[in-house]
């Protein structure tokens, strides 16, 4: 609105009450200047309390002249701001000119406006305010007394419970009488606009060229049906296309026809509307350029709504909540898995369970799975992990941490050898837990999968080679500790590389082999070894201990065929070292076991530096042992204190004792973590030390009638002689006082109560390997199936 407009308002005396309340000036102005009128009440429209509030404009209502109304906008001066003006403010806002009596007008305008603008509400003002809200209700938009309420009392500025519900009642009432509103049971009230329908039911001007355009017709093909030209035909739809009143499609539909490039009977499917609704949008709107498939995140649609669109595009919308075509064969395939494929299964159970899923969503046949197309899949899918025996599970191995896989490339940092998975797996139990990984045959794949490292070769599951090949590996051993039995041999490579006996064995016994065996015995011949060389690689021995691979390497240096000549107890021996496993020892030692155990206590501090040395079963075995006899105590990751330390500082190993035996006994359920025992109120006088919880969980872990599970934040502790598993506590969890529990709640409770943090991948896989039961509908989990179909049914 101009401001011309504005001042020509104000001049003849009319405030923003007038038109808020209607009063008789603008119902005889409405008569003479409807224009203008108009004009008013749509800027009131947007107009909102704060602006009013602000407005100077006001002060004409105490008749203030509009030069002096004009020199309060121009230098940004507010109606509230008057409240507490002096006249030294004023003139230095208005620039320092001597205006006393332009104030002193001003400041009366102002009080009189306070005392005339204590209004009394009248219907009137109710009525105003309420049309204006329903004017700016889009199509097929509804508005309740109660949102009304909302809406007037921020308007009026009036608390909520003041706002006169009848007089919003007679509103709707009259208005829905009129026909201007419609009322909708559940829903409330809406404007009625009018529709395509109504429209095209009518006669207007050059109606035909309309309809016809709307059947597709060019400009062209009417203009010479007609007679005249293509630009004469474009004239007169643009004509008819300006004067098209406001109709409820095209308002509602706007911005979705020109966001999307909708197909007309997917269009018309989808919004159920009749084609010529698509029609006329298509001719007087822009269609759209993104596909209509994007309408499925970006738009608030029914399940049947995105059904129609996901069958036109033949997609669907996968467990990532992603829209997927059915074209791509591994996708559609992790997808029946993640549903059907948590826990392993074979080919022939996969094809039942999905070949069912398809029929009962009458998919396309070319879906259905035959014993040969789902082959190969699983291998080309990282998502699926195979297990033993040929089956396989969904696992996601996209969403592994960087440094999880850093830490699964260190495990394979190992000495030239062909090992067997079971050794990795057996030796990294927390990590292997944190995964989610439950065999050897899990962990192979998952390596064979994703994980590459340089000089490692994955052969038949599950073993893998490391820098050597799986005959040059065997002959080598053969060499390192012949004479030896078949027996003696099986056990010690079962022990270091995870071999297994009975396939090694049939192995042994093959033609490649049968050369080196001699009555159940294998025999080689050594390389004979000169005097000079002997002199040659003593000088080179300074430490007790090295891996072969670390010998090999420095008697390499001087003697070129070292290793044929000297990886053998009977060269050794002369250099007064023997064969060890993977070590080449020192013979003041009688075993690795007593190295690691003389250099574990050699000092008050041990750190686990995490060398080749101290990743070998060797030296984890030593270590085990002097924790679990409380010769040393875990007091931060990878350092440990020494007893003869502790007890130097006053911690005897009776104390060390009575401290794990009372959390033993303060513990009163079968499974518990240090955290559970802290917040059912376990106190200990050795806590007054003030070492880390570490200290204090390693200390309750070597007590001789507990078995422990490991996870990445804490250890869970069982009272009992055998292993056991998260399902064993999950189950006992369920079995104390809960039929049903929500999924959420479950993973809350056992952070809060026991401190025990378990990724929800992992939390389902042992769901649904155990008794317990989960819904995914209702994301609850329950103590059976049992209870869960009598809690649906009741």
């Amino acid at each position: 609105m101009s401001k011309n407009i504005i001042d020509k308002l104000v001049g003849d005396g009319f405030v923003v009450n007038d038109f808020l309340v209607g009063s008789t000036k603008v119902s005889q102005m409405q008569m003479k200047k409807k224009a203008i009128t108009q004009k008013v009440i749509e800027a009131l429209a947007s107009l909102t309390p704060e602006e009013y509030v602000q407005s100077v404009y006001k002060l004409g209502a105490a008749n203030l002249s509009t030069a002096n109304i004009r020199l309060l906008v121009d230098n940004d001066i507010t109606y509230p701001q008057l409240a507490s003006m002096t006249y030294d403010v004023f003139f230095e806002r208005i620039g320092r000119k001597n205006k006393k009596a332009i104030f002193k007008r001003i400041m009366e305008a102002y009080n009189s406006c306070e005392t005339l603008f204590q209004l009394d509400i009248s219907p009137k003002m109710y009525n105003f305010y309420l049309f204006q809200i329903c004017e700016q209700l889009p199509p097929r938009h509804y508005v309740t007394i109660d949102s009304l309420c909302n809406e007037l009392s921020f308007k009026l500025q009036l608390p909520k419970i003041e706002i006169d519900k009848q007089r919003i009642k007679q509103f709707l009432e009259k208005k829905t009488t009129e026909k201007y509103l419609t009322y909708t049971p559940r829903l409330g009230f809406t404007k009625n606009y009018r529709t395509i329908k109504l429209f095209l039911a009518r006669d207007f001007n050059d109606k035909y060229i309309l309809i016809r355009r709307m059947n597709g017709e060019t400009l062209k093909e009417i203009g010479v049906s007609l007679g005249v030209s293509r630009e004469r035909i474009r004239q007169r739809e643009a004509k008819l296309l300006n004067r098209l009143p406001q109709l409820e499609e095209l308002i509602y539909y706007k911005e979705i026809f020109e966001t999307y490039n909708w197909d007309e009977n997917l269009f018309s499917a989808v919004y159920g509307e009749a084609l010529e609704v698509y029609q006329l949008l298509n001719v007087r709107l822009k269609r759209g350029v993104k596909s209509a498939i994007e309408a499925l995140r970006e738009l608030p649609l029914t399940e049947e709504q995105q059904r129609i669109i996901l069958e036109h595009f033949n997609c669907y919308i996968n467990f990532e909540k992603q829209v997927v075509s059915y074209n791509n064969k591994v996708a559609f395939f992790e997808h029946l898995m993640y549903h059907f494929g948590q826990t392993a299964v074979s080919n022939e159970e996969f094809i039942e369970v999905a070949n069912d899923y398809i029929a009962e969503h009458q998919l396309s046949p070319s879906l259905f799975y035959t014993e040969r197309s789902g082959l190969g899949i699983p291998d080309r899918s990282q998502k699926i992990l195979r297990t033993k025996s040929n089956s396989f599970r969904f696992y996601d191995t996209t969403i592994i941490e960087p440094e999880v896989i850093n830490h699964l490339k260190d495990l394979l940092d190992l000495d030239p050898g062909v090992y067997h998975m079971s050794k990795l797996f057996k030796e990294n139990e927390a990590l292997m837990f944190e995964l989610n990984v439950n065999s050897e045959y899990e962990l192979h794949n998952l390596y064979k999968k994703c994980i590459e490292v340089e000089g490692v070769t994955f052969t038949k599951m599950p073993e893998f080679c490391v820098k050597t090949k799986k005959d040059e590996f065997l002959k080598s051993l053969f060499y390192e500790l012949a004479p030896i039995s078949i027996e003696k041999f099986l056990v010690y490579v079962e022990n270091t590389y995870g071999l297994r006996k009975d396939s090694l064995y049939s192995l042994l016994y093959s033609e490649a082999y049968l050369p080196f065996i001699h009555n159940n015995e294998i025999k080689v011949k050594y390389t004979k070894v000169s005097e000079e060389e002997y002199a040659m690689v003593a000088p080179l021995l300074k430490d007790d201990i090295y891996t072969v691979q670390e010998f090999i390497a420095l008697g390499a240096v001087k003697i070129s065929n070292f290793k044929e000549k000297f990886i053998n107890n009977q060269a050794l021996m002369k250099l007064n070292y023997s064969l060890k496993g993977i070590f080449v020892l020192h013979r003041k030692y009688l075993s690795v076991d007593q190295y690691f155990t003389e250099l574990i206590l050699k000092d008050d501090i041990f750190k686990n530096i995490r060398t080749r040395h101290f990743k070998t079963n060797h030296f984890l075995t030593a270590l085990y042992n002097l924790e679990k006899n409380l010769e040393i105590v875990k007091v931060a990751p990878d350092v440990y204190l020494t007893n003869e330390k502790l007890e130097n500082v006053g911690v005897t190993k009776e104390e060390l004792v009575a401290y794990r035996d009372a959390a033993f006994e303060f513990a009163n359920t079968p499974y518990f973590t240090y955290y559970y025992l802290k917040n059912e109120g376990f106190e200990h006088e050795l806590e007054d030390y003030g070492f880390e919880e570490i200290f204090y969980e390693r200390l309750i872990w070597t007590h001789p009638e507990l078995r422990a599970l490991y996870t990445k934040k804490c250890t869970i502790f069982s009272k009992g002689r055998h292993d056991f598993t998260l399902k064993d506590v999950l189950e006992w969890l369920f079995n104390q006082n809960v039929d049903s529990l929500d999924f959420d709640l479950l993973q809350i409770r056992l952070q809060k109560k026991f401190g025990i943090y378990i990724k929800r991948e992992k939390l389902l896989y042992t769901l649904q390997n155990s008794e317990l039961y989960y819904s995914k509908e209702m994301n609850k989990i329950y103590r059976n199936k049992k209870i869960f179909y009598e809690v649906i049914y009741s």
